[in-house]
């Protein structure tokens, strides 16, 4: 099963991996359904559900390609334009409001709202993050795409055959690299640690096995490259997630 970002159209092999990848790929929970009236609330019933039948459908694949980040605002707004049709909203509930929280549930999964401008902030930090990655690959190392791992904004793992993973989460506003064996468990004592500091410069914490070593100078400034674009993301997912949460 691929680890690493689908890329130039690659697909996943099959509808566990697609789950999986999907799954991964959803950067929030969906919001709480808006306050909306009893009639339109039965409407959404089922939204959650339909919406993720959507993505695993297959129809929809692009949004697992990095390489065609530009496209997926288009791609979500075909994606609210089929579950409103399977919602199918009897004639006395507003189609643009359920449209509306179709969008907002997508937008909280992907950061991305439906039939976004290619210039938006939330678009061109998603193709910082897609450039980061290619070029993290360049040097041997990859984003674990299948990461399991929800309390980590990103995993990475070497796929030159260096048994080191290196996993990206968030605390007190700081980012924080953990840098540890492929079968160690997160937080073990012979990781290393880095906090990228507020002149975005990886800084050296705790390294007690030399896992640093690993990384030459290429790598080790990919990494910091992939560890900025998705902080900067993260950051704008957040105020995002506060706009669409105060509707």
């Amino acid at each position: 099963m691929r680890r690493r970002p689908y890329r130039n159209g690659e697909r996943p092999v099959d509808q566990r991996e697609r789950r999986r990848a999907f799954s991964a790929a959803l950067r929030t929970r969906p919001p709480v359904r808006p306050a909306v009236d009893r009639a339109t609330g039965r409407a959404l019933a089922r939204l959650d559900e339909l919406v993720e039948k959507a993505l695993v459908s297959g129809e929809h694949d692009r949004l697992l390609d990095e390489t065609r980040v530009s496209t997926w605002p288009r791609e979500l707004d075909a994606v609210v334009s089929v579950v409103v049709e399977r919602l199918d909203p009897p004639p006395s509930v507003d189609r643009a409001v359920v449209a509306a929280a179709v969008a907002d549930n997508l937008e909280a999964r992907f950061g991305l709202r439906p039939g976004a401008s290619p210039t938006e902030r939330s678009v061109v930090l998603w193709q910082s993050v897609a450039g980061a990655d290619s070029r993290l690959a360049e040097t041997g190392w990859e984003r674990d795409v299948l990461s399991d791992d929800r309390e980590a904004l990103a995993e990475f793992f070497a796929s030159d055959g260096d048994p080191v993973r290196a996993r990206l989460t968030r605390s007190s506003g700081r980012l924080h690299l953990e840098l540890r064996g492929t079968n160690a468990p997160v937080g073990d004592r012979s990781s290393s640690y880095a906090v990228l500091s507020r002149s975005s410069t990886l800084v050296l914490v705790d390294d007690p096995r030399g896992l640093v070593s690993v990384l030459d100078d290429d790598a080790a400034g990919a990494i910091r490259d992939a560890v900025v674009a998705w902080g900067e993301l993260a950051d704008h997912l957040d105020e995002r997630r506060a706009e669409v949460s105060g509707r």
